[in-house]
């Protein structure tokens, strides 16, 4: 009797996390389109609340099919999806090699990050997301490759193609999602902890590598920027080199500003240069106090002190508005999709409907903590959207997508007919030993 009751309470288990993740969900969404509406009366902007809510609903079409499909049919595309998100992302990074703007590939603020569909501008670097976790639980679903060092390369390339494409667009926010992603996927399906720290040091190395970067093209403001950054200047005849660690010689200018200006945000010159943007951000959030300011009137000149605040600062708003309580609420209802979301994770026992809640659940966790971070001066600003919540209409399918996966997961957990995925005694096995569940 009481194993039956036990096995009826878990059978129907499936329903309610999915009810609950679906909740959130929506949840988020009417709460961003609020704050949207907000930003949007503030700034004297019209259209951005309303183009949102024609995004949500198309996002809730995109988010009942992958539900309603098989997730093992989204794997079996996953090959040809991926292949498509690098000829989108080959295409712009042509575009911006080339200095080409057209109408189907506008050059916006310097940067080549969108396709003009003319309904709407879709961000091939989001698809890029998705179809990265596709790919990499299709490909770690089986095997023991990647027990091994030299096994961990095909995963670390597949994701390093589109990372670097999306550098060249250029998208550094965008970009630092791949990683997390791929090493909570790896370290689910079984590879060695070892290995995955030893990645992390040699990187960590690289990163501080010297590399030398000529000031031949520079501009002056250019020039005495990255001196400030860099190990040393020396000079070789007539030409003057600055020396300085790998990813700052990389960057592009305005990304090594912001980078100076998170350094020395609390600088007063920094705060009306390059700190502007995360100076005001940390005004308009503090300002909101515990429940929120109720003076629209002096709220309204805090909000128009931050430009874009309807994408990237959205969380600022957020906390303008309603505080450190509604603050609260955002990050306990992501809380909320994490939580329900590692027990799907954990208990599917169909290692690719594992991998895929995983990846799933690591971009998405990623992007809040970047997005906040980075609100609050934790991180350098990236231009990260925050999930469900910040405007935008390829950010919103996506995330919708990812969450129509996690759903879909939950709802088709298959019978354990043999041993669990990734349960095996021996590395020479066909698949790593440590189970998931230990």
């Amino acid at each position: 009797m009481g194993r039956n009751s036990a096995h009826g309470a878990r059978a129907s288990l499936p329903r309610y996390t999915s009810i609950f993740i679906t909740l959130a969900m929506l949840a988020l969404m009417m709460i961003g389109h609020r704050a949207i509406t907000v930003s949007q009366e503030a700034e004297g902007a019209t259209g951005f609340a309303q183009r949102q809510l024609i995004y949500a609903g198309v996002s809730l079409f995109v988010f009942l099919v992958c539900v309603a499909v098989p997730y093992s049919k989204f794997g079996r595309l996953a090959y040809p999806l991926f292949g498509l998100s690098l000829l989108l992302l080959g295409m712009l990074a042509a575009a911006r090699i080339t200095h080409h703007s057209s109408t189907i590939l506008p050059a916006i603020r310097g940067a080549h990050r969108w396709i003009n569909l003319g309904f709407i501008r879709a961000q091939p670097s989001e698809f890029a997301k998705l179809t990265q976790i596709l790919l990499l639980a299709w490909y770690l679903r089986v095997g023991s490759h990647y027990r091994k060092l030299r096994g961990l390369l095909p995963p670390f390339v597949l994701t390093f193609i589109p990372m670097f494409l999306i550098l060249l667009e250029p998208d550094l926010g965008t970009c630092l999602l791949f990683l997390p992603t791929l090493y909570v996927m790896l370290f689910l399906a079984g590879a060695k902890w070892q290995h995955l720290l030893g990645i992390v040091a040699i990187a960590t190395i690289l990163v501080f590598l010297p590399v030398p970067r000529s000031t031949a093209e520079m501009t002056p403001l250019e020039i005495t920027e990255r001196k400030a950054t860099a190990y040393s200047v020396y000079t070789i005849g007539e030409q003057e080199t600055i020396l300085c660690a790998a990813p700052l010689a990389m960057m592009e200018f305005h990304q090594l500003q912001r980078i100076d200006g998170w350094l020395r945000q609390n600088d007063p010159r920094v705060i009306q240069g390059k700190g502007y943007h995360l100076h005001h951000s940390k005004i308009v959030l503090g300002s909101g106090k515990a429940l929120g300011r109720g003076d629209w009137d002096q709220a309204e000149t805090y909000f128009r002190m931050l430009p874009d605040d309807h994408t990237d600062f959205i969380f600022s708003i957020i906390g303008g508005q309603w505080g450190f309580v509604g603050c609260c609420i955002v990050i306990c209802l992501y809380g909320v999709i994490l939580l329900f979301g590692l027990d799907v994770a954990s208990s599917t026992h169909d290692p690719f409907g594992r991998l895929l809640a995983a990846g799933v659940l690591g971009l998405m966790a990623a992007q809040v903590l970047i997005n906040v971070g980075m609100t609050m001066g934790l991180m350098p600003i990236t231009g990260m959207t925050l999930p469900f919540i910040s405007y935008g209409g390829s950010s919103l399918i996506i995330n919708c997508a990812a969450m129509g996966l996690l759903v879909n997961v939950a709802q088709r957990r298959p019978r354990l007919m043999s041993r669990h995925p990734f349960e095996h005694n021996r590395d020479a096995s066909p698949a790593p030993y440590r189970a998931l569940e230990s």
